[in-house]
């Protein structure tokens, strides 16, 4: 549309207001000159030099109106005016013979003009207050028996209500020009409403058409996405279903807690995928006279990682028998990444795993090795960190660094903690979950059973993650050898 126009406008336009308030002014003008004139006369002909005060006053008091002029809001002048207005013609009518003087008159025709100039509400108020003046009027010469003053001649009471029939004339004419201007504006600019308001309709037929276009092709736009949606809805389901499956087949390949249970005399692990399935896993087996813990965090998550962790444990699925040491391990690990992920270019595939590698034997003799791994020892001497090798395992083509082993023999109680980095990078309600907490929540089931600790840390889990997303997989494993 080529306009807009508000409804208000168009029906009573927007410049009643002023009008009223030129009006208003123009009246001002008039009781001035009034009010002069009327000084003048009783000055020369009427020789009253008492009655010169009241329209003295009403000069001096208009002068100030027209200093407040912009200076106050014209409403709020008018009021002043016409409250002392009404004030000072009581006075008038008072000294000027009473109800003989035409004043009483031009009190009651002040009604009118506040009515016309301050609306209904506030004409109510002055129609209480000259009423009352009037009333006051007729009560004092009831009481009196007369006027309370007297001092105009038969001649010079004629003169004089002729004058105030005059200023009645003057006052009321001047209200009915304003009222007559004020309506050919108001049918003036009706008219030209009325047109802009034709024209108005004309383009809401237009624009109404160009909305039914638009709806339509909104419609049709709406229709064919709703298409989309179903075919993407479908695509998403059977993505989650393969996911689901995928699932399956992971923890299919991950130890199960039956086998674990043959292994350990108390074992539980934390496992909680981001998406699905996880970029982590876990491992253990027995060979002969050792044991072998491992866990291990992949690259990413979600299918990317699920598919690397896959690499892993098949890595350790085909060992035959235990290397010496885990050191030896990490580096057959290390060795197997290069090589299925084609590794052996500068510009090649990055990935690889981050991994803590534990070997027990039957005297409860430990070595430990870790590939940026995290792994913990509790017993009654408190928690023992284990210290991992600063580097993983794939995803670099220059090798730096051996892997260190630690070695040391365990109380039969001691409980083994492999975990990755998922819980205690997780935010919750008190900021990060951190190592401090994490540790804290273990030894508080030192002696306990693992399942209980595990129970433990996933409550703690739960009530900080409310309202806040899982950030990374999540893999605990705690063991008490046999």
């Amino acid at each position: 549309m080529n306009s807009t126009l508000n409804s208000t406008q168009l029906l009573y336009g927007n410049r009643i207001e002023l009008d009223k308030e030129q009006s208003f002014w123009r009246k001002v003008k008039f009781a001035t000159a009034f009010f002069l004139f009327f000084a003048l006369l009783q000055l020369f002909f009427l020789k009253s030099i008492v009655a010169i005060l009241l329209p003295a006053l009403g000069t001096i008091t208009a002068f100030i109106l027209f200093f407040l002029r912009g200076k106050v809001h014209w409403t709020t002048i008018s009021k002043i005016y016409f409250a002392t207005l009404s004030t000072a013609l009581f006075v008038f009518t008072l000294v000027s013979g009473g109800t003989k003087s035409h004043a009483v008159a031009l009190l009651a025709a002040i009604m009118v003009s506040t009515y016309w100039f301050l609306g209904k509400k506030v004409s109510r108020m002055f129609l209480g207050y000259i009423s009352f003046l009037i009333c006051t009027i007729f009560f004092i010469e009831f009481i009196n028996e007369g006027p309370l003053l007297d001092p105009l001649s038969r001649v010079e009471q004629l003169v004089f209500n002729m004058l105030i029939d005059l200023s009645i004339l003057l006052s009321v004419s001047n209200d009915v020009r304003a009222i007559d201007l004020q309506s050919s504006l108001f049918q003036k600019k009706l008219q030209n409403n009325s047109d802009e308001l034709v024209q108005f309709g004309e383009e809401l037929s237009q624009t109404n058409e160009e909305i039914n276009a638009q709806k339509e092709e909104i419609e049709s736009q709406r229709d064919e996405i709703e298409r989309h949606h179903m075919k993407l809805s479908k695509s998403h389901e059977h993505v989650t279903d393969s996911i689901r499956y995928a699932k399956t087949i992971q923890m299919a390949l991950l130890t199960s807690q039956d086998e674990m249970e043959k292994i350990f005399a108390d074992v539980s692990v934390l496992f909680k995928p981001r998406d699905h399935v996880s970029g982590d896993f876990y491992f253990a087996r027995k060979f002969e006279n050792k044991t072998i813990m491992v866990v291990g965090d992949c690259t990413g998550h979600g299918v990317p990682g699920a598919l690397l962790s896959m690499v892993g444990l098949e890595a350790l699925d085909r060992l035959e028998e235990l290397p010496e040491s885990p050191a030896e391990l990490l580096e057959q690990l290390d060795g197997y990444f290069f090589e299925k992920l084609r590794q052996s270019h500068r510009d090649g595939n990055k990935d690889g795993m981050d991994i803590s590698v534990v070997f027990l034997d039957n005297e409860n003799h430990l070595s430990y090795a870790g590939a940026k791994g995290k792994a913990i020892l509790l017993d009654s001497n408190g928690i023992l960190p284990l210290k991992s090798t600063n580097r993983s395992i794939g995803g670099s083509f220059i090798r730096r660094r051996n892997f260190e082993v630690t070695k040391m023999k365990i109380q039969p109680d001691t409980m083994i903690c492999l975990y990755t980095d998922g819980y205690v990078d997780q935010n919750g309600a008190n900021g990060k979950i951190g190592t401090l907490k994490f540790r804290e929540i273990l030894q508080n089931y030192y002696l306990k059973y693992t399942k209980d600790c595990i129970e433990g840390l996933d409550s703690y889990l739960k009530a900080e993650m409310e309202g806040y997303d899982q950030r990374d997989d999540i893999t605990v494993l705690l063991a008490v050898n046999n």
